[in-house]
């Protein structure tokens, strides 16, 4: 090598290594911004009533014109108030019918508790019209003379009384006096901007849809000449009443009130969610704790953290040095992803829910599971003969695309849940969208960037403490330096004979159409019990408990046969309770429990008072959850139809993904279990790993698929597909599961129907992706034309590779082959084309279809 080429090789490796240091640099820049932005977490991430408690009102309806009011109605109003509270950024909040004629609205912490009260129960009819079809002349005189609005004054020390200037809407105007030109319902959007350039005070701004502009049009025409003012009225009060100057075709009107931005914003949530089709008035209003119990979720949290230990201590013992790596990877995005939650917090965008904490623990998994996918590959790629340095380019690249590919597949999922979806579905969605795109993030600047830093000198230098020494005593094997010993047995952490796993595709098959029949049947014959989030039921509330505690009081309804109670604390006016919300849907049961229980505690008959209520998830929030996973399973197989290029793969990923829904919901009808929403936040996650795991065993069938000559049928070919992605497969369900299952073991009550369903999902997951969508894949392409006469050629037998290599393969020996491949990997390293190959030319085509290809 002369010298010239010398100095320029180092000067291209000095490069790559500066690239790679500034990207680890940058990293931690994001890592410390991101703990000053999260710490400390509990008061810098915003917390949904299930984790925190809140403020708990009851609204009761009556109807505008004195009638009964309707269930209609009352859904109506629900769904409005809803969606207020959500625009208010207090999201994960719950509002539920309670009785015939009154809302639940529970409302995770607020900073302005009268406020929001007043924008939640607001009626929000909304009209324009013009001043001349008043018929009260009182009320005429009073808009022309602007006093329509109540002056506020300020005394001071002296007792001095001085008009501010500002003023309150405070004409009442009476339906029937008037004729509305615009309505509420003709508002296509709203925003707040300032009355004018040098105004203190804020407008509403309005644009109208096209029978609103057509109406607002025809009138300011009619009134410009005289000036003729337009009255605006919210909730039978004058707003405003400006006189027109000009003709105004466009829609595009203001409402102007001497607002303040608050005021202002107050107004847009109210206008934006609808009018409501009858009025409330605040019955009661109390603190409430969160449903989980402080208690629950601090056991929840130690026994999760507990289990993310093991599962360090798993990968540190399978990985060795490179489990360091791993750990720290880890660490990068869980600061990364708190440091967004918290940014999102601060605006009000996020309320942390179980369902977002679902989210967070699928993300984690996926981060770790990307971490091992990098590292088997890197292994994989020591193993096929690169050098250390060679394999911390391809071999994390192409692993680190594999789980991009698999990243992206799930976030298709999750963009559609947190569009389409309502309540804790879409907070789901959203925490599990920022946490794929931390995954990412964290590869890309961090893990990548480091294994390729450490490669070189550390990891090279000491194979043994970095895990990769097996791989290069087996690299000779792998390349045919050396004869392999009967049945390719030499030590190390892979596999080096494959195992029939598709062999066996008919009995697999068969035993999952059958589990699914007989799920089927249960869900059939027993239905699935669902929670009263779901299906309603009666509310207790207890008063002047004393010191008893939440733990006490189950205990006490398990006693009196509700164990599925739903229990929050309550404090009003300083005095302690509880809220207590049963499936008992008969008011004389649920009355019998109370007292019983009220008897355990030597509590007053007096000291409760039982109401039915309705279903938390209302038909529209269930409708919307539906309409949002149906998309999702479209849209994932679209795009991996497009990814792979063949929409065979994104079918029956989705039959491998409905087999473990099925499955856990057939597991909960079997045992009676109830169905909440922990238990969907718990499936939703479901739905991401079973998705993963499937994406990455095609991904390795796609990458073997390239190639001109074929030796074997598509179905040994998928079978060694399977086999090379076996290790990673049981490997990141392994981390994935230990956590989970000591949130089932000794994880508080609460959690463990998240538990439960995470623990069947995660099992049938991964099988699914081996036993059920990879045999249904290889069958139905064997079935195409060019695989089909393949099956003629070489039979219907799955063939086992022996370390990559087929039975009978020509083995080629010596150093040439190895040098060869070396440099044609050192010079795709560097930037050169190189053919991608690990073997030499006089190798058999076939290995180039069946071995890794470099792209």
């Amino acid at each position: 090598m002369s010298e010239t080429s010398s100095k320029a090789k180092r000067r291209s490796g000095g490069n790559v290594d500066r690239r790679n240091i500034w990207l680890v640099v940058v990293t931690a820049v994001l890592v410390i911004a991101s703990i000053a932005m999260f710490m400390p977490p509990q008061e810098r991430i915003n917390q949904a009533l299930d984790l925190q408690g809140g403020l708990s009102v009851v609204l009761s309806a009556e109807s505008n014109d004195g009638s009964e009011v309707t269930a209609e109605q009352m859904e109506t109003s629900r769904s409005i108030i809803e969606s207020r509270v959500n625009l208010l950024g207090a999201s994960e909040a719950v509002v539920q019918l309670q009785g015939d004629n009154q809302i639940l609205v529970q409302i995770p912490g607020l900073s302005d508790t009268e406020e929001a009260l007043e924008t939640i129960g607001k009626t929000g009819k909304l009209e324009f019209a013009r001043l001349d079809s008043f018929t009260d002349q009182d009320v005429v005189n009073a808009i022309q003379t602007g006093a329509y609005l109540s002056q506020e004054t300020v005394t001071d020390e002296a007792g001095n009384v001085f008009v501010t200037g500002e003023g309150t809407p405070s004409l009442e105007v009476e339906p029937g006096t008037y004729e509305p030109i615009v309505t509420g319902e003709n508002i296509n959007r709203v925003t707040v901007g300032r009355e004018n350039e040098t105004s203190q005070f804020y407008a509403v701004d309005l644009n109208l849809d096209s029978e609103g502009t057509k109406a607002f049009a025809e009138a300011s025409a009619d009134l410009v000449e005289d000036h003729g003012q337009i009255v605006i009225i919210l909730d039978g009060v004058v707003q405003s009443a400006p006189a027109v100057q000009s003709e105004i075709p466009d829609g595009n009107v203001a409402i102007t009130g001497n607002y303040s931005l608050a005021e202002a914003q107050s107004l847009v949530t109210v206008l934006e969610s609808g009018s409501l089709p009858v009025s409330f008035e605040y019955q009661t209003a109390q603190t409430v704790g969160p449903t989980l119990g402080q208690g629950a979720l601090r056991s929840g949290v130690i026994v999760a953290l507990i289990g993310l230990l093991l599962v360090m201590l798993y990968l540190l013992f399978f990985y060795k040095g490179l489990g360091f790596i791993t750990a720290a990877a880890m660490a990068v995005f869980a600061c990364l992803y708190l440091g967004i939650l918290a940014l999102l917090s601060h605006f009000n965008l996020f309320s942390l829910s179980l369902a977002g904490i679902a989210g967070v623990v699928l993300t984690i998994g996926m981060a770790a599971d990307s971490s091992i996918l990098t590292l088997e590959r890197f292994r994989e790629e020591i193993r096929l003969g690169r050098s250390v340095r060679a394999a911390s380019i391809t071999g994390v690249r192409h692993g680190i695309m594999t789980s991009i590919d698999a990243d992206l597949v799930t976030l298709v999922s999750a963009l559609a849940l947190f569009f389409l979806a309502a309540a804790s579905v879409k907070g789901f969605g959203l925490t599990l969208a920022l946490g794929i795109f931390c995954d990412i993030l964290m590869m890309l600047l961090f893990k990548a960037p480091l294994i390729r830093l450490l490669a070189p000198k550390a990891i090279a230098k000491n194979p043994g403490f970095w895990g990769v020494k097996d791989c290069e005593e087996a690299a000779p094997y792998f390349t045919d330096e050396k004869e392999a010993p009967a049945g390719g047995k030499i030590p190390g952490r892979f596999i080096k004979h494959d195992f029939n796993i598709l062999g066996w595709r008919k009995v697999t098959l068969t035993a999952a159409v059958v589990a699914v029949v007989l799920v089927l049947a249960i869900l059939g014959i027993r239905g699935i019990n669902f929670g009263i989030e779901f299906v309603g039921g009666t509310s207790v509330a207890f008063h002047n408990t004393g010191d008893v505690t939440i733990e006490q009081l189950r205990d006490a309804f398990d006693e009196a046969g509700e164990t599925d109670a739903v229990i929050q604390t309550t404090e009003t006016d300083g005095e302690p309770g509880f809220l207590v919300r049963t499936t008992t849907t008969s008011a004389e049961d649920a009355n019998v429990a109370a007292k019983a229980v009220a008897d355990t505690f030597g509590w007053e008959t007096d000291s409760f008072e039982v109401t039915t209520i309705g279903p938390d998830w209302g038909t529209s929030v269930i409708k919307s959850s539906v309409i949002a996973f149906l998309v999702s399973l479209i849209l994932i197989i679209i795009y991996i139809s497009i990814r792979f290029r063949d929409y065979k793969m994104g079918v029956t990923a989705i039959v491998a993904l409905l087999h473990d829904l099925i499955l856990v919901f057939g597991i909960y009808a079997l045992i009676g279990r109830e169905v909440t929403p922990n238990t969907i936040a718990a499936v939703l996650t479901i739905l991401g790993y079973s998705l993963y795991d499937t994406v990455v065993v095609f991904r390795s069938i796609d990458d073997n698929m390239k190639g001109d000559s074929i030796k074997c049928t598509f179905m040994s070919m998928a079978n060694h597909s399977l086999n090379q992605v076996l290790i990673r497969s049981l490997n990141t369900s392994i981390t994935s599961l230990i956590p989970v299952l000591f949130m089932l073991l000794f994880g508080a009550e609460t959690l463990k129907d998240f538990a439960l369903a995470m623990t069947i999902g995660l099992v049938s997951g991964c099988y699914s992706s081996l036993a059920i969508a990879t045999p249904l894949y290889a069958i139905w392409k064997t079935r195409e034309p060019e695989f089909a006469r393949l099956v003629k050629k070489f039979g219907d037998t799955v063939q086992l590779f022996t370390l990559n290599h087929l039975p009978g393969e020509l083995r080629v020996a010596g150093a040439a082959a190895t040098d060869a491949a070396v440099v044609d990997v050192d010079a795709d390293a560097k930037g050169g084309k190189g053919n991608g190959a690990h073997k030499s030319k006089s190798q058999p085509q076939q290995k180039q279809r069946y071995r890794r290809k470099d792209k």
